[in-house]
């Protein structure tokens, strides 16, 4: 194959064992394994001499088994998960801890660089995978490399650039669901070799696996990209490179599905068919659905000044606009309809100056700004019958203990609403005089003007010809002033309607009421975190090292609304200390039996204070429940990730990976006092991961045939920092059971992936089939969601079995 295709799969360093590759040029029959070369200490390194837990992958590799979404390529990085809700709700997460927060005034824990510029922005972080030269995920805290927004860890994309050489390629991909896949690129030289040219594009649709009744199908694909780079060299020593990317996203919306409420004639798994509506004109009547469209063009100049000293330095601009409407209850009925509308504007600019004369002693040092506005509103939209109906039926429920609740609220509307029937509710409410059709709409806007400025610096120092001693630091200030806007309107007449005790009092306005409440802060803050590193060379095919790392996660400035008797809102903000982590980690790599062979092994210890998280707080009755950042207190995390790659015989290679991760929330703070979650594992993080497969060439006179089975399994995951599993809500005048609300959680599952084709014409021409899941296994990838906070947990389901098949050429 052009380029082995387990490079990521297996091994790579760290996490997951040494990445690898093979020229695409060279037959895949070589004996020895070609391990892949890195910069992610900003320096070309062999990816089995670099002391840090980094797993690589070639871009020839990811096109040969079909890779191009990130939650695809963490498939094959134990200690790596991506979850995608959508293209514009991803959540990255390394060793156990999550990034995925689209709020502008809160950091991501997890870097996406692209071309060595951030892209972290939880809504603009999501690109196509296409044309690379190779993706790096490094772990463990990277704020010496790559900033502060890598308090975890940091995925790196590296694009193709621009060759002194005509080459250009086209495929395409046809599959069920009605899948079509285009992609291509041309590469053109220029200027007598001191110019080149290349242009890249990616297309692919597919329709939603979820059936909806309600309106068109949920959990599709509609994606475009394209690149176009240009680069100059107008000498030996000195090279430009300008990059310039646009994307556009427009599939349909998610199917986050009720787990209590039944889809209208259906049942409540979430893999099968739903019932997801918009209603009350909602923006302007649009329909579920994500539309999002990214631009950036990114500056790189790098000179070698002498045989000792170069210089790169890196400038980019880019642009985010986001809007996903989306239904919360997950239901039939008119109860919530949300959106979310975040866009963003960033720059930034960095030097690097690196000194190495080939001697013990080398290193780097330079600065760098980043300035960035951005905003995120999320207007609320609920029908006020239908939502105090809710709460004074399905919501009314006491705290969950030994499996059990309480039911305190009317049970006949609490049958109404589990029957899955608008017709049955309308007149179970009708009877009870609670008016349907009021539709008002509450919007929470946060706005964000963030600065930084960071000095950084490493040096590396060969204390012995075999051990080398690393250290380095970056100084971080950061500027940001944080506006929180908070605003309710309501449409429609309401007659007055007295729910509750104490009374929920809605309506007799006669109009539009607009209730407004803003909060402004503007501070500094200003932070240093560090790496040391020792690694002993055991032969020139092995290595051991130890490293001792700080990570950090700056303040957050957070709303703190207060909702006033006269139903009016005051402002207020509070500030949550910044978070850190304490790593410490040792691992080993090396290749054996002459490069058959590569094995990896890590492991690590992460020591947390003042964890960020998000909880649910109860805003009274009758009134939806506040999201509200806190200061989770202390956790920790231990694991140990280890994986091999072998070629024992020509055109076959094996590889295997697994991952143990136990990542636990204190159960006291540093003070002593208890935590509120106490013990709990930490979200979306599974204790246990492994993959394992194997890819087989036949060469014949025809072509070159080949077959790359993969197998990944992952241990059970809770959605939820709180934990919830299944109870039964009880009502204790009769003791019978009305309703139970599932676990938010996903249990234990594998996947099977398999790719088979024929490659024809030297190369030139591949025939390729292949199908994702061939079990056909039932899974969720995300559960709780905004309907959690409702009492009415909303889960999203996994891809189905997918298969199709394709052709693509090379010239």
């Amino acid at each position: 194959m052009k380029n082995l295709l387990l490079l990521s799969t297996a091994l790579s360093v760290g996490a997951v064992p040494g990445a690898w590759a093979q020229d695409a040029d060279n037959p895949a029959d070589k004996d020895d394994i070609e391990v892949i070369t890195v910069t992610a200490q900003f320096r070309e390194q062999s990816v089995t001499d670099v002391p840090i837990a980094i797993t690589a992958y070639d871009g020839n590799f990811l096109d040969t088994i079909g890779v191009d979404e990130f939650d695809e390529l963490s498939a094959f990085t134990p200690g790596f998960v991506v979850q995608e809700q959508s293209v514009n709700n991803p959540g990255f997460v390394l060793r156990g801890i999550t990034s995925d927060d689209g709020a502008s005034n809160i950091e991501p824990r997890v870097s996406v660089f692209q071309n060595g510029v951030s892209i972290s922005r939880s809504r603009g972080s999501i690109v196509q995978l296409f044309d690379l030269e190779r993706v790096e995920v490094l772990k463990g805290p990277q704020g010496t490399l790559f900033g502060r927004s890598a308090q975890i860890g940091a995925v790196h994309v590296i694009t193709n650039k621009p060759k002194n050489e005509f080459e250009g390629g086209a495929e395409a991909e046809f599959g069920n669901l009605g899948q079509v896949a285009l992609n291509g690129y041309v590469n053109v030289p220029l200027v007598d070799e001191r110019a080149a040219f290349r242009v890249a594009a990616t297309y692919e649709t597919r329709d939603g696996f979820i059936d909806n009744t309600e309106g068109d199908d949920l959990n599709g694909t509609d994606s475009f990209a394209a690149r176009a780079s240009l680069r100059l060299t107008p000498s030996d020593t000195f090279t430009f490179d300008l990059i310039g990317h646009y994307a556009t996203d427009n599939p349909p919306g998610t199917s986050f599905k009720s787990g209590v409420i039944p889809a209208l004639g259906g049942t409540t798994d979430p893999n099968d068919f739903a019932s997801l509506n918009t209603f009350g004109g909602f923006l302007g009547g649009a329909d579920l659905s994500v539309d999002r469209e990214i631009f950036d063009i990114t500056a790189i100049a790098s000179w070698q000044v002498n045989d000792s000293w170069s210089v790169v330095t890196t400038a980019a601009y880019r642009e985010f606009d986001s809007l996903e409407i989306f239904d919360p209850d997950g239901t039939a009925f008119d109860i919530f309809i949300f959106a979310e509308d975040a866009e963003g504007e960033q720059f930034s600019a960095d030097t690097r100056i690196s000194y190495d004369d080939g001697g013990r002693f080398r290193g780097f040092f330079g600065g760098g700004v980043f300035y960035e506005e951005g905003s995120q509103a999320v207007p609320l939209g609920f029908d006020i019958g239908n939502t105090v109906a809710l709460f004074s039926s399905l919501a009314a429920v006491g705290p969950a203990a030994d499996g059990t609740a309480f039911f305190g609220g009317s049970l006949p509307i609490a049958q109404a609403f589990l029957s899955g029937d608008p017709a049955v509710l309308a007149a179970t409410l009708g009877a009870a005089g609670i008016p349907q059709g009021v539709f008002q709409i509450e919007e929470f806007t946060n706005f964000s003007d963030n600065s930084s400025f960071d000095i950084f610096g490493e040096i590396e120092y060969d204390l012995t010809d075999r051990l080398t001693f690393t250290a380095g630091g970056r100084f971080t200030r950061d500027d940001k002033e944080t506006l929180f806007a908070s605003g309710i309107s309501q449409p429609n007449p309401v007659t007055p309607l007295i729910i509750g005790s104490p009374a929920l009092l809605v309506g007799d306005t006669g109009g539009i009421v607009s209730s407004d409440a803003f909060s402004d802060i503007d501070n500094s803050f200003t932070g240093f975190s560090w790496r040391a590193v020792l690694r002993y060379e055991i032969s020139d095919n092995a290595n051991v090292y130890a490293n001792y790392s700080r990570g950090r996660r700056p303040q957050v400035i957070e709303d703190n609304f207060t909702t006033l008797a006269d139903g009016s809102a005051e402002a207020d903000f509070i500030v949550i200390p910044d978070e850190t982590v304490d790593s410490y980690e040792i691992g080993a790599k090396g290749s054996f039996f002459e490069d058959r062979l590569t094995l990896d092994v890590a492991a690590y210890y992460y020591d947390y204070t003042n964890f960020q998280t998000t909880v649910t707080v109860d805003a009274g009755p009758g009134v939806p429940p506040d999201f509200v950042l806190v200061n989770g207190g202390t956790a920790d995390s231990i694991g140990v990730e280890a994986g091999l790659l072998a070629r024992p015989v020509e055109n076959l290679d094996i590889f295997a990976t697994y991952a143990y991760n136990r990542g636990r929330f204190d159960d006291f703070d540093a003070d002593g006092n208890p935590q509120i979650f106490a013990g709990n594992q930490f979200r979306l993080s599974p204790d246990h991961s492994f993959s394992v497969g194997f890819n087989f060439e036949y060469p014949t006179e025809v072509g070159t045939f080949y077959i790359t089975p993969t197998y990944t399994w992952k241990s059970s995951v809770f959605f939820e920092d709180e934990n919830q599993t299944a109870f039964n809500v009880i009502d204790p005048a009769s003791g019978s059971a009305v309703f139970g609300v599932p676990s938010v959680s996903q249990g234990s599952f594998g996947l099977l992936n398999i790719r088979g084709g024929v490659r024809l014409f030297d190369d030139m021409v591949e025939l390729q089939v292949y199908v994702e899941n061939a079990l056909d296994e039932d899974f969720i990838i995300d559960g709780g969601n905004t309907g959690g906070a409702f009492g009415i947990p909303t889960f999203i389901a996994g891809p189905p079995i997918f298969y199709g098949g394709g052709i693509s050429v090379k010239f």
